[in-house]
């Protein structure tokens, strides 16, 4: 008869947990999507808060483009599905010249890029290359 000695015992136990640990990591991963690649589109919000209830903005996001300075009514927001690569700006001035300004970039509803400005700094500016 063949038999294992306690050792031998121990040493089968800590192989088979060491395995059972690796497959439930292995698991969990492939269940955040972490071995997936990546679908090529992100979803992009480009948001402007200003103290004075008004902003004059510049963007460029996908095919839309403001590119003189134009009046929006804060807080202004706007979303874009966006294929990765696409280069994205808003800037953001307080005419008011009174409190503060705030650009905002968020990326599948997480901030990504975001400045404050107060007065008498008056302009801000987010921008980034979609990851």
């Amino acid at each position: 008869m063949n038999r294992r000695s306690p050792k031998q015992n121990r040493l089968l136990w800590q192989i088979v947990l060491v395995a059972a640990l690796l497959i439930s990591v292995i698991v969990l991963f492939r269940a955040i999507g972490a071995f997936e690649a990546p679908s090529g589109q992100r979803r992009v919000t480009l948001r402007v808060e200003a103290s004075g209830g008004y902003s004059l903005i510049t963007m460029q996001a996908g095919g839309e483009s403001i590119g003189e300075a134009t009046t929006v009514n804060t807080p202004w927001e706007k979303a874009y599905t966006l294929a990765t690569g696409t280069e994205v700006y808003l800037t953001a001035a307080n005419p008011s010249q009174s409190g503060h300004v705030t650009c905002t970039l968020e990326l599948d509803g997480r901030t990504w890029k975001t400045e404050t400005k107060t007065a008498p700094n008056d302009g801000v500016a987010c921008a980034g290359i979609v990851p």
